[in-house]
């Protein structure tokens, strides 16, 4: 009895020590990209929160799969966790193929920043307005181009929507991240891209780039002059915002994963981290309970299953 009573007592004893050495954070980015920034305000957060260092570990590439083979090969004790975009877990399952499940395999433990996505065009690029870009590509074949940041991503996703809207005479061309994007949006090379909000406000402010539609059913305050998908009337386009978020194994103990969450709980709702997010000018994440926020993701998958089914996009291997 003595045995059984120390072995039941094991999970709860480990979520309360937890963290008891450095907490490492894999994050399948490069440094100086969004999820990177976000990452590093929740490690630094962190620390001061729980007096643990905090290790940041860039693992870029493999459309996340390098990141999440790092999440997999570590201990389920907590002291490994990923920051990354919600849609590896949202879209990437449904354009990626890996060896393993990754709605099994991890467990989404918080939005941590919300990342409303806008379509933004070239300055040379005539169209001002989502409904005169479909005329205008349909009058105009194979000459409107849409990039595509990179496989798996929500501006994937949303670049092959437009397309599909155009009946395909939007020319969807691949890229390798949001930088060569941009530069070749300002200089005329591609005429339209999906971006994330905090990427894009700064240039569309400064003139370089034009705002088109918001990717949301409500205009940002970031862009307030830029109107939503939902009031152009483009239901198509209007989808929940993506985030980044923090994931932990599933394998991890009930017991410490409600820790985990507890902890992050506190770090976000603390007015020192809601002042940082603000300054690096990333949105704060939805309130929800851990239980609406399981629903909001499930929601999001299969709303994203279909919507992929539908486009018949490939799926690459990794």
């Amino acid at each position: 009895m003595a045995v059984l009573s120390s072995v039941l007592a094991l999970p709860f004893a480990s979520a309360q020590e937890w963290p008891s050495k450095p907490i490492r954070i894999i994050v399948p980015a490069p440094p100086g990209a969004i999820t990177d920034g976000v990452a590093r305000l929740v490690g630094e957060q962190l620390r001061v929160h729980l007096g643990q260092p905090v290790i940041i570990d860039n693992k870029p590439g493999g459309s996340a799969v390098i990141a999440e083979r790092a999440l997999m090969g570590a201990p389920a004790d907590g002291h490994t966790l990923m920051v990354a975009p919600s849609s590896v877990w949202t879209d990437f399952p449904f354009s990626v193929r890996t060896p393993f499940d990754p709605h099994k395999t991890f467990t989404y433990v918080a939005d941590v920043a919300s990342m409303v996505h806008v379509l933004v065009a070239s300055n040379s690029f005539v169209p001002s307005k989502p409904q005169d870009i479909l005329e205008h590509a349909r009058r105009n074949r194979n000459t409107v181009s849409v990039a595509n940041m990179s496989t798996g991503t929500r501006s994937n996703l949303l670049g092959d929507l437009l397309s599909e809207k155009s009946g395909r005479n939007i020319l969807v061309v691949p890229y390798k991240g949001s930088a060569p994007v941009l530069v070749d949006l300002m200089g005329g090379q591609v005429q339209l891209t999906f971006d994330v909000l905090s990427n894009v406000a700064p240039l569309v402010k400064a003139g370089k780039i034009k705002g088109l539609g918001i990717v949301s059913a409500t205009r940002s305050p970031h862009l307030p002059e830029v109107p939503s998908f939902a009031e152009l009337g483009m239901p198509d386009l209007v989808m929940p915002d993506a985030s980044v978020g923090l994931f932990m194994l599933s394998s991890t103990q009930p017991a410490l994963g409600q820790r985990i969450r507890h902890e992050m709980e506190k770090v976000m709702r603390a007015p020192k981290f809601r002042e940082l997010m603000a300054a690096q000018g990333y949105d704060q994440p939805r309130e929800s309970t851990f239980a609406q926020l399981q629903q909001q993701m499930a929601d999001t998958v299969e709303q994203n299953r279909q919507i992929l089914l539908r486009l018949k996009m490939p799926i690459t291997p990794q």
